[in-house]
């Protein structure tokens, strides 16, 4: 299948400008280059016009364009007719018992999104989110119940990170990471996402190293080879949760679309720099793709890939009928992959008690599925209805 469907197509390449003329044009909807672009156009203003806005506002936080003041008085007062720059509000911030924090921001047309701030021991992550609602339909993920509403504008992602930047100075601490893994498939949004990496890797802008940014995705193929010619060298995860088709079509309707092989193919493709590594995500559902087969075949699958594993357990809260595997297993599998050669990482969930953790992200008053169906439904599919304690094959993983 060559072609995406209608809730897979990305989006269009062009900033999005909307706003009346009383109301001003959308500041954050700009990346650099586009937003000298415009000036020229309405202003005629030279390219380093640009470059100070984006400094005054992104760099120092400025907000008024009255007190840019290596910007000539009269462009000051154009900028302001000119633009709007909006906020994200906070709806709810909640604060888990380890520290993570979970928002919910307010963006356009009524939405909601949640944003995470991930506590961990040496340094927080920021996770954001790049959709509202998701239309991939993975059966292990929470944000899968409300469907598919909408992609973000550039701005509403932007806004989030914004958003996070203000409140962390009421806990003096700030993010050092941040990784495109809330609600919806960042390269779906795929031009927005693109021009909001822009913006926070530009060293006028939020200025965040491209090495400290990664975007993880489902397998689009033919977005995953156009990020690969982006230029936009940010770090690339792939969620790949299943060693064969059979599995991961249950789990990944994507799949049917982009089998194993062709997603593996795209990821051997890619321009990957240096010592720069592509993460394999691999959420560990008990009884339905952690079996000692698994173990043994994914080696074999991600062999000569520039890549590490990182093995998530399942996180329960999400309410989907899934087990997560033992603590034991999980660290078995780590154990046997590094032997392997594999760098492999275990991602523990944080903010569990405030549905925070991985594949527990989604706005409740949209959520549409019946939750509590759908693992027995792809349990029944896979044929585990009937389920191995998955710590009697300690010993046969090996």
């Amino acid at each position: 299948m060559e072609s995406l469907t209608d809730s897979e197509q990305p989006t269009s390449s062009q900033p999005q400008v909307e706003g009346s003329q009383s109301e001003g044009v959308d500041l954050l909807s700009f990346n650099r280059a586009e937003l000298a672009a415009f000036l020229k156009e309405r202003f005629g203003a030279p390219a380093y016009r640009a470059e100070q806005i984006f400094q005054w506002f992104y760099r120092e936080g400025v907000q008024d364009f009255a007190q840019m003041t290596n910007i000539a008085r009269e462009l000051r007062q154009n900028l302001a007719q000119a633009f709007r720059i909006p906020e994200a509000p906070v709806l709810s911030r909640q604060i888990s018992n380890d520290g993570t924090r979970k928002y919910l921001f307010g963006v356009d047309r009524g939405g909601a999104v949640e944003s995470v701030m991930i506590k961990q021991p040496k340094r927080m992550t920021l996770c954001v989110s790049s959709q509202i609602g998701c239309g991939m339909g993975c059966a292990f993920c929470r944000t899968a119940t409300m469907g598919f509403h909408r992609h973000l504008a550039t701005s509403e992602i932007l806004r989030q990170v914004l958003g996070v930047v203000k409140d962390a100075k009421n806990f003096d601490d700030m993010f050092q990471n941040i990784v495109f893994m809330g609600m919806g498939e960042p390269l779906h949004n795929f031009d927005n996402v693109m021009r909001a990496l822009s913006v926070l890797v530009d060293p006028k802008g939020l200025a965040i190293s491209p090495r400290k940014i990664t975007v993880s995705t489902v397998g689009l193929v033919p977005a995953i080879e156009k990020f690969g010619t982006s230029g936009v060298d940010v770090n690339l995860a792939i969620s790949l949760n299943a060693t064969t088709n059979e599995i991961r079509e249950e789990l990944m309707p994507i799949t049917k679309a982009f089998p194993l092989e062709r997603l593996i193919g795209a990821l051997r493709a890619l321009p990957v720099k240096g010592r720069k590594k592509l993460t394999i995500e691999y959420v560990m559902l008990h009884g339905v793709n952690d079996s000692a087969d698994d173990l043994r075949r994914l080696p074999k699958l991600v062999a000569g890939l520039p890549a590490k594993i990182n093995l998530i357990p399942y996180n329960t809260n999400a309410g989907l009928g899934f087990e997560t595997p033992s603590e034991d297993y999980v660290r078995h599998w780590q154990d046997v992959l590094t032997r392997k050669g594999i760098n492999t990482t275990i991602r523990w969930s944080k903010g569990q008690d405030i549905d925070a953790a991985c594949g527990q992200l989604a706005v409740k008053n949209l959520e549409k599925r019946k939750k509590h169906s759908i693992a027995l439904n792809v349990l029944e599919s896979v044929g585990a209805q009937t389920r191995v304690n998955s710590n009697a094959t300690l010993s046969s993983a090996s």
